[in-house]
């Protein structure tokens, strides 16, 4: 039983993983700057502060890490590295010796979609489908999340992947990024903006988006949860798989 578990939790965290990924590579790909070999995957988007990230593609070593660093340090934008692992094996002093610093922590967690939530509709979600309300998904991002994604990566990846604007009546409260991989929904960019925090908005809006993926017939929900977010998560069944943190060179 125990082996079983194990195998399902391994599973749960490729597929959350490669949705991830999924992601990445379109917003790097749709600026041609999309760069993979055996070792590891990069993308660099000038003028934006996102996704710009390096992650590994096989077992990290040194030699690796090496050239990781090189690549880092020639790169035309700032780029920080991200790594997936158990929680008992974050490989910090690894990390560290080649002089990274930790940037931020994320658990990677799923949801097995079994049941519809109760909603209580005082949302209303709005899909992104043109350059102003991109403008407006991109300004209002960055008040949960102290980063931007620009409405130049949004303009050219909505017709591939779903951007939400969340609203209360006639005010935009959130975002929300619902990205479809095969029978998986990967949740990302979830954020109520912080003069609407407290009164139950962000677990609503992620209780419309796992109803809207059962009804699409999804058996699976992904996410990587801040420590913010996590409490809330949990309560509606979501469990822990690993850990992702991101580091940035000194």
């Amino acid at each position: 039983m125990l082996a079983n578990n194990k195998t399902k939790m391994n599973n749960y965290k490729r597929d959350n993983i490669n949705n991830l990924i999924s992601l990445w590579k379109l917003a790097g790909n749709s600026f041609q700057q999309y760069i993979q070999n055996e070792h590891f995957s990069y993308c660099i988007i000038p003028n934006s502060e996102w996704p710009n990230r390096i992650w590994f593609n096989k077992k990290m070593n040194n030699s690796i890490l090496e050239k990781t660093v090189k690549i880092i340090k020639n790169s035309s934008a700032p780029l920080s590295l991200s790594n997936w692992s158990d929680f008992d094996n974050q490989y910090h002093h690894i990390f560290e010796k080649y002089g990274f610093i930790k940037k931020s922590e994320q658990i990677g967690m799923s949801l097995k979609l079994q049941s519809k939530f109760e909603e209580f509709h005082r949302l209303n979600f709005i899909r992104v489908t043109n350059p102003k309300q991109a403008k407006i998904w991109s300004d209002i991002f960055p008040q949960s999340f102290g980063y931007r994604i620009s409405e130049e990566i949004i303009n050219r990846t909505l017709n591939d992947t779903q951007y939400y604007l969340i609203y209360k009546e006639q005010q935009a409260i959130g975002t929300v990024i619902a990205h479809e991989t095969d029978d998986l929904i990967g949740i990302h960019g979830m954020g109520i903006m912080p003069l609407f925090r407290k009164q139950g908005f962000a677990k609503e809006a992620m209780i419309h988006i796992l109803n809207k993926a059962l009804r699409e017939n999804k058996k699976m929900a992904t996410l990587q949860s801040s420590a913010m977010g996590n409490r809330i998560y949990k309560k509606l069944g979501f469990t822990e798989d690993f850990i992702i943190n991101t580091f940035k060179l000194e």
